[in-house]
């Protein structure tokens, strides 16, 4: 049964809580992939193309629960939380193409084929190595990009908090509603609905977690051979971001052969909550370039 979405000053056009959300969706479960590798995973069969949702840093399987909630009976859907976050299990090392691996390994153990790839804040990292080493349908990055996706502020915060194993003992959300306040969302966002998102995305507790940020992500740089990735890719951004540079997402879409790039208005690192209705309607787009029904430059005028 679909259930009614929230509106109203505190909440935006087509947004739903995420309690709601939780409760009408599975349980996730876990998909063992290697011998060491075990993943905290929600895969929603459905019509191809498949996509695949990665997280960013200190992130959720739960974050684009807007999206799972709105697309569950359109398209196969797939949500995990990285090794080292959530429930899923450590990997040996921390690595960029680590993760990879780990993404291609579940993207076969659901027999998902070629999926469009959906990387938000640093799993953008993971989205375009993936999509230049493995064959997927398309390629979809938010709040991130190619390069510098670590904000000058980033480093010495998470120094002090590992230094001192702050994560374990400060409360819980203090410091995610901060900075989601002061840096990753628009002024016209509420409370309410940055506490609402909070839900589905607590401050890890986990020492791992931390450790994936800082010893995989930090210092990435794919500009190089970008050139690789030969599926069709959106870059979504919101001007309200103040973690990755919008001109960082821009020069991405440039650098992509076959990208585009889509400024959403009064949004900010977060767009898939702030603006629900219409992040949807461009994922909706964008599958149907990747099926082949529309060109990319026809859909989103390539405005690169």
């Amino acid at each position: 049964m679909f259930l009614l979405a929230s509106s109203g000053p505190e909440f935006p056009a087509g947004y739903v809580r995420f309690d709601r959300v939780q409760r009408s969706l599975p349980e996730p479960e876990m998909a063992h992939i290697s011998g060491s590798v075990s993943l905290e995973t929600l895969h929603l069969p459905g019509p191809d193309p498949p996509i695949a949702f990665v997280h960013g840093g200190l992130g959720s399987l739960w974050n684009p629960y807007p999206q799972l909630y709105q697309l569950r009976e359109e398209q196969a859907l797939l949500t995990y939380a990285l090794a080292g976050n959530g429930r899923s299990s450590r990997r040996p090392e921390q690595s960029i193409e680590g993760h990879v691996g780990d993404l291609r390994a579940l993207i076969e153990h659901y027999d998902l084929g070629r999926p469009i790839v959906h990387g938000h804040s640093y799993g953008t990292a993971i989205a375009i190595e993936y999509a230049k080493k493995h064959p997927c349908r398309g390629l979809v990055l938010h709040g991130g990009g190619d390069h510098d996706l670590t904000p000058a502020w980033e480093k010495p915060l998470m120094r002090t908090f590992m230094a001192l194993r702050l994560y374990r003992v400060f409360p819980r959300n203090v410091l995610m509603r901060a900075l989601a306040r002061w840096a990753a969302c628009h002024e016209e966002t509420s409370g309410a609905l940055i506490d609402d998102f909070l839900r589905s995305n607590p401050m890890a507790r986990r020492r791992s977690a931390w450790e994936t940020v800082t010893k995989a992500f930090w210092g990435y740089d794919g500009r190089r051979d970008i050139g690789r990735v030969e599926a069709p890719a959106l870059v979504i951004h919101g001007p309200a971001d103040r973690i990755v540079p919008m001109e960082v997402a821009r020069e991405t879409a440039r650098r992509l052969p076959n990208g585009a790039f889509h400024s959403i208005e009064r949004a900010g690192h977060a767009a898939t909550a702030e603006r629900p209705a219409e992040y949807n309607r461009l994922l909706r787009l964008f599958v149907e370039v990747a099926r082949g029904k529309q060109s990319l430059a026809t859909v989103f005028n390539t405005s690169r």
